[in-house]
C-alpha cells in the first residue's frame, strides 16, 4: 500500500512539474530577444586576437586557447591542419606547442602514434578568441 501511494504521489509531482514548465517564460538565445527557432541576423566576423606566448589561462585544467586566427584551418575526418604546425614532427620548426602526451593516448589509457582520435578534433575544447563585447557580464576572478 505504501509502495502505491509513493508512486501515486510520484506521478502527480511530476505532472505538476511539467505543467509548471509549460507556464515558464519563453527560452531566449545570446543573439538577443529572438526565438530560439527564428533565424536571426549573422553576427559581424571580428578580428581574431593573436597574443604571442599563449593566452594565460585561469583554472586548473583549463584547455588552452588558441592565441591565433584559424579562419583559414581544416579539420575533417581526414585533415587537421593544426597539426601541420602542433604535431610532434612540425612543432620545433614551427615553434608552435605540442599537444600534451595526454593527446597521445586512447580513452582507456593505451599509447598512440598519432593523436587519439578523441583528441583530434582539436576545436570541441579549444578556441579562438577575439577583439569583441562580451555576450553576457561575467566577474569571474582567477
Amino acid at each position: 500500500m505504501k509502495k502505491i501511494r509513493l508512486a501515486l504521489s510520484c506521478g502527480l509531482l511530476a505532472v505538476a512539474l511539467q505543467t509548471s514548465a509549460l507556464q515558464a517564460d519563453p527560452l531566449y538565445s545570446l543573439r538577443g530577444n529572438v526565438d530560439v527557432d527564428e533565424l536571426s541576423e549573422m553576427i559581424p566576423n571580428r578580428r581574431s586576437m593573436a597574443v604571442d606566448g599563449g593566452i594565460e589561462v585561469t583554472f586548473e585544467e583549463q584547455p588552452p586557447m588558441i592565441p591565433h586566427a584559424i579562419d583559414k584551418t581544416r579539420i575533417t575526418l581526414n585533415e587537421n591542419s593544426c597539426l601541420s604546425c602542433h604535431g610532434k614532427a612540425y612543432s620545433k620548426t614551427e615553434n608552435a606547442v605540442e599537444p600534451p602526451k595526454s593527446h597521445y593516448r586512447t580513452r582507456e589509457g593505451d599509447k598512440t602514434k598519432q593523436i587519439s582520435t578523441g583528441r583530434y578534433f582539436c576545436t570541441q575544447c579549444h578556441v579562438p578568441q577575439a577583439y569583441t563585447e562580451a555576450l553576457v557580464n561575467n566577474d569571474f576572478k582567477n
